[in-house]
């Protein structure tokens, strides 16, 4: 599902994959990307309705929701894609530039946006633990502004699906670019909640102040979210740094099997998109009592609206 793998796929004359698998592998995108969308925007509702949620910090994880849920988007186009080369329909025309660009640009700068985001949160978290009490006089437009700095370098450095069609020397210089911005945000994760582990071990903090017990709890969930989304993302990045480097022990694999693996690697590298809601349900009872408290809302008003209309 990978955007670089599609070229690797040319047309042919018979599909790929038997009916019965594709329709499994189209299922079984479907319901990952419609569970994207709901979980995710569940969570945007919740911290834009609950005020008790609505601090500057959660600013940066709302905008983690934001952009695990537009990961949908390149599951739907994975899918079409997928779905093209089991003859279920036309696909993609290589010559219609624009929509090409398009999608690789896609591809490319959500991905992205989702690991320099965890980068702007672990160093977040950091100031939040070095310096506790300056952390919180900050202003809500200085994690606006953090946030607005995460889409623009994302988008910049995603540049490199604009001109991933042509020229081949191009395209593999602007995508080592593109490898390298990324272990760098991953650079950023790991210094940052290393730092974190030693001064919580080490440091003398208060252990029972209000504040800080809230602030190391939420430092510990955002930690969890975000070691669990790379061990999903890292089997995706260890192929995509193996294909740059020598391409041509993956041409000796058939087709078929660099599908399935581009299939299973892909379905696994999105799912990183669904666990920030669930570790936030287990992890922060405010939160988790907001969600329940939504749904009960929701679905206790559509009774009420069914028993008028029978009424009537």
């Amino acid at each position: 599902m990978a955007n670089h793998s599609q070229q690797e796929y040319k047309s042919s004359s018979f599909p790929l994959f038997s009916a019965s698998e594709c329709t499994a592998w189209l299922t079984v995108f479907g319901m990952e990307a419609v569970a994207m969308v709901t979980l995710n925007a569940l969570t945007i509702i919740v911290y834009l309705k609950e005020r008790g949620l609505r601090k500057g910090s959660m600013y940066l994880v709302i905008n983690q929701a934001v952009a695990d849920m537009l990961v949908a988007g390149c599951v739907i186009i994975g899918c079409y894609d997928l779905g093209g080369k089991c003859k279920f329909w036309t696909s993609l025309n290589a010559s219609n530039l624009p929509s090409v660009i398009v999608i690789n640009a896609w591809f490319f700068f959500i991905p992205l946006a989702s690991v320099t985001n965890l980068a702007a949160i672990s160093l977040e978290r950091m100031h939040a633990t070095f310096r506790p009490f300056k952390h919180r006089l900050i202003k809500k437009n200085m994690f606006g502004a953090a946030v607005a700095a995460v889409w623009i370098t994302a988008g910049l450095c995603s540049a490199v699906g604009a001109f991933y069609p042509f020229t081949i020397q191009l395209s593999r210089s602007l995508f080592t670019f593109y490898l390298t911005f990324s272990l760098f945000c991953l650079l950023i994760i790991l210094v940052s909640y290393t730092s974190i582990a030693i001064k919580i071990i080490y440091g003398n903090q208060p252990h029972h102040h209000g504040a800080t017990s809230r602030e190391r709890k939420l430092t510990k969930t955002l930690f969890i979210v975000t070691v669990v989304s790379l061990l999903l993302t890292q089997p995706t990045i260890i192929i995509w740094i193996l294909r740059s480097v020598s391409s041509h022990s993956f041409t000796a694999i058939s087709l078929q099997t660099r599908l399935r693996l581009s299939c299973s690697f892909g379905f696994i590298f999105c799912a990183n998109s669904l666990v920030n809601p669930i570790c936030y349900a287990f992890r922060i009872p405010e939160f988790r009592k907001a969600l329940f408290s939504f749904l009960r809302c929701r679905f206790q008003s559509q009774p009420a609206q069914i028993f008028t209309l029978k009424k009537m």
